[in-house]
């Protein structure tokens, strides 16, 4: 048993896992964000938003504001040559499993973002999860932006997002989305944030999200302001932080209701040569201001509230879908989809509607 020791030790060192084509820490660039242009001239532009020195090495006590932003830029004849060139232009091996946002110029979304968008869904390095955008006017200069509170602009897209303050769309949403019956998505549509503080220069500000762009294949037709997008919001069932008012009449003030559960159900019907959406949504919500002077657990109050809610619900979100099918004639709500699933035979006669 002594001789046969030395051999097992030896055959076992062989089963062993090494660690040959790893990279250090310290000899990677790490992106957090990057925004997406289509130049004058047809080329692409890609401009990436890497962490700071001072925050991926641990080292404290510099100005914040200093190290907040580190943009480097890429320009080629598509996408991918854009990154190559991208590469040759930082020292370090790019590092794209940190990179949580994307944003694609207001330009470029109306040109077509599926070459874009095929690229980064086959690539390893970017994530399913991560964030898509289009920003009003440049794409890049988001990137350059110096928000008060956080490190980097990206930081701040990306709290907006997880905080629900308004439509999020990840890559994997868009590129199932373009791929479906509907080939129609929304992504967030975001602007910087309009100071008037006189004290703050003009990129000492926060990107905001303004509203939904709306495409229709790979191609932005329009957008949605604040209000039609939260009903969007509705249909997708995504609202959490929002509020809805309603007056009750012969009442001056206004009795404003936040939702805390929510469900919608959609039921498509086929009626003769009409395709109908029947949709069932129920909510519940705290009263989070009264103006009135109504007692709010007088029964005949909370039944003309339900009424008034209920109304107030059904107008915001005939005004999404109106605009959404008379103006860009787009299923950003997945309508499609949804019939497509229920009556797949009927639906092959008459999709191309």
């Amino acid at each position: 048993m002594k001789k046969k020791l030395p051999w097992i030790v030896c055959f076992c060192s062989f089963l062993l896992s090494g660690c040959l084509d790893h990279v250090e820490m310290q000899d990677l660039a790490i992106i957090t964000s990057a925004a997406i242009d289509v130049l004058e001239d047809g080329k692409t532009k890609i401009s990436v938003q890497f962490i700071p020195r001072s925050i991926s090495s641990g080292e404290t006590g510099e100005d914040v504001s200093a190290a907040s932003t580190f943009v480097r830029e890429g320009t080629g004849s598509s996408l991918a040559d854009a990154i190559s060139i991208l590469q040759n232009n930082v020292p370090r091996r790019l590092f794209w499993g940190q990179c949580k946002i994307f944003i694609f110029g207001e330009e470029q979304a109306k040109s077509g973002i599926r070459k874009e968008i095929d690229l980064l869904a086959r690539q390893s390095g970017p994530r399913g999860n991560s964030y898509l955008y289009v920003s009003k006017g440049k794409a890049a200069e988001i990137l350059t932006l110096i928000p008060p509170l956080e490190r980097y602009s990206g930081e701040a897209l990306r709290k907006l997002s997880e905080d629900e303050l308004g439509t999020s769309t990840t890559l994997k949403d868009v590129d199932i989305g373009l791929m479906g019956e509907g080939e129609s998505v929304s992504m967030p549509f975001i602007k910087p944030l309009s100071s008037k503080e006189h004290s703050r220069k003009p990129y000492e500000t926060v990107p905001i999200i303004d509203g939904a762009a709306v495409f229709k294949k790979d191609q932005m037709v329009g957008t949605l302001d604040k209000k039609e997008t939260r009903g969007l919001l509705w249909f997708k069932d995504e609202v959490k932080r929002s509020t809805l008012s309603i007056q009750l009449e012969g009442e001056e003030g206004e009795i404003t209701m936040t939702p805390t559960l929510g469900n919608i159900k959609f039921k498509p019907k086929i009626k003769g040569n009409q395709w109908i959406m029947n949709l069932d949504l129920a909510i519940q919500g705290d009263i989070v201001q009264n103006e009135t002077h109504l007692n709010l657990l007088n029964e005949d109050v909370l039944e003309k509230m339900k009424g008034k809610f209920e109304k107030a619900l059904q107008e915001r979100v005939a005004l999404t879908v109106e605009k959404l099918q008379q103006d860009y004639k787009a299923d950003a709500i997945g309508f499609g989809r949804r019939l497509h699933q229920k009556y797949p035979k009927q639906w092959k006669k008459i999709k191309a509607d």
